[in-house]
């Protein structure tokens, strides 16, 4: 089965419910997770021990990864926390799949569709179209 996923997560409540989702996933198969939130590159980081990441303790006291940390707890997952500054979230998800040696990616689908799908974009299908790891998606429909 799979061994590291990486479980991109953008502060929504269906992020963070496809998040949790995926950390069961990874306490059923014995895995370990990588939990990675991307902010937009102009957006200032308090922290940032290496270029372009926040290490792993810093970026666990973010506000976004407060429901994962005590998921993570709770299951016994052993969960790395990593905040990434890019303004393309989906290269950046694909890239830290390939970094971390991630064999899945497990992400939630906002559902959006028509012309609302078309103007925002589809993270989630960027990821798709890209990415050489196994993307597992948790659809909101």
């Amino acid at each position: 089965m799979y061994r590291h996923l990486l479980i991109p997560i953008d502060g929504s409540p269906v992020s963070e419910n496809a998040a949790l989702a995926a950390l069961k996933l990874a306490g059923e198969w014995g895995a370990r997770a990588t939990v990675v939130h991307v902010l937009p590159g102009e957006h200032p980081l308090a922290f940032a021990p290496a270029p372009g990441d926040a290490g792993n303790a810093s970026a666990a006291s973010h506000p976004v990864f407060r429901p994962i940390v005590a998921a993570a707890s709770r299951g016994g997952v052993d969960v790395a926390f990593l905040l990434r500054q890019s303004d393309r979230a989906a290269s950046a998800i694909v890239a830290v799949a390939i970094e971390r040696r991630c064999d899945l990616i497990a992400m939630a689908s906002h559902g959006r569709r028509g012309l609302a799908g078309l103007v925002a974009g589809s993270q989630t299908q960027k990821v798709l179209a890209h990415s050489r790891v196994p993307v597992l998606v948790f659809n909101t429909d």
